[in-house]
């Protein structure tokens, strides 16, 4: 698990959002990694490199559930504003995700929504027409999760 310290305020270079639509196979998390790497290097290039990394973490996570559960299309949403990063997976599965106890005998996961609170992110779902959104917001207030 990655330690963090204390990270600088949420305060952006540009303020923006980038939608960008995702395959709908293996290769979509590392996918929406790519976006997600540029998108924070065009919009919060101080933050720090631990919080970069959650980030990062969190993006696979959430693209990963959609992958696994939704199995259809999805799209990847990043969202700045002052003091906010907002990370947003929409797929077209009308169910909502639901926290699980952690797999680790057989390796079918469980752990995304966990690992995106304990890292700080704010994690809740909104229902779309045709679907539903997924997302993990960080602001300015400092991590409170596990190993923080």
């Amino acid at each position: 698990m990655t330690t963090t310290t204390a990270s600088p305020p949420l305060t952006p270079g540009p303020l923006g959002t980038e939608t960008v639509p995702l395959p709908s196979g293996p290769e979509a998390p590392s996918h929406a990694r790519r976006a997600a790497v540029a998108f924070l290097r065009r919009t919060l290039p101080a933050l720090t490199p631990d919080r970069h990394d959650d980030v990062l973490l969190i993006v696979s996570e959430l693209v990963t559930n959609a992958v696994r559960h939704a199995r259809g299309p999805s799209a990847l949403t990043l969202t700045t504003t002052v003091g906010t990063l907002d990370i947003a997976v929409t797929d077209c599965s009308c169910v909502p995700p639901s926290p699980r106890a952690p797999d680790l005998t057989d390796g079918t996961g469980g752990m995304g929504l966990h690992i995106a609170e304990d890292l700080g992110a704010r994690v809740f779902t909104e229902p779309i027409p045709g679907g539903k959104c997924v997302h993990a917001a960080f602001d300015d207030r400092p991590p409170t999760g596990p190993g923080k």
